[in-house]
């Protein structure tokens, strides 16, 4: 039975962005979660905008949070490229949180509730962060 969500992931709002069918996108799908993505034409970049409840032991429950992932041709793309996407997607406030080395994509994430826009996972300042591309990317490790 499929979930029928009643938030929806942000979408594009500028030109060239096309939505395509993700099949790396099945761990979303295993777990319910909402989820589109887009490939911006022009660019090559590409956008997996999602909506999902990051609940962590420990954390504040934040409720829904906008999910979006960002790569450019299947690499990671630069912190300006990024900001292109998040603007694309409104979401500008969003808080960049990877977790994986050498990663490949950028992680932004933003609770649905405006109210608590801004907000920035206890993580950034509990686990040591670990820059490449000339401090262009961080990833923070997991440390428990």
């Amino acid at each position: 039975m499929k979930t029928i969500a009643i938030i929806q992931p942000k979408a594009p709002r500028g030109a060239g962005w096309v939505e395509v069918q993700n099949p790396s996108a099945a761990d979303l799908d295993s777990l319910g979660y909402p989820h589109k993505s887009w490939v911006h034409e022009p660019t090559g970049l590409f956008a997996i905008s999602a909506v999902e409840v990051a609940n962590e032991p420990g954390q504040p429950e934040l409720g829904p949070e906008y999910h979006l992932s960002v790569s450019l041709s299947g690499r990671r793309c630069s912190a300006s490229d990024a900001l292109f996407v998040l603007s694309e997607f409104d979401l500008l406030d969003a808080k960049e949180d990877n977790h994986v080395p050498s990663g490949q994509v950028r992680n932004f994430w933003r609770p649905v509730a405006d109210s608590l826009s801004g907000y920035e996972c206890p993580c950034a300042a509990d686990e040591p962060a670990i820059r490449e591309d000339k401090g262009d990317y961080i990833w923070r490790g997991i440390t428990k």
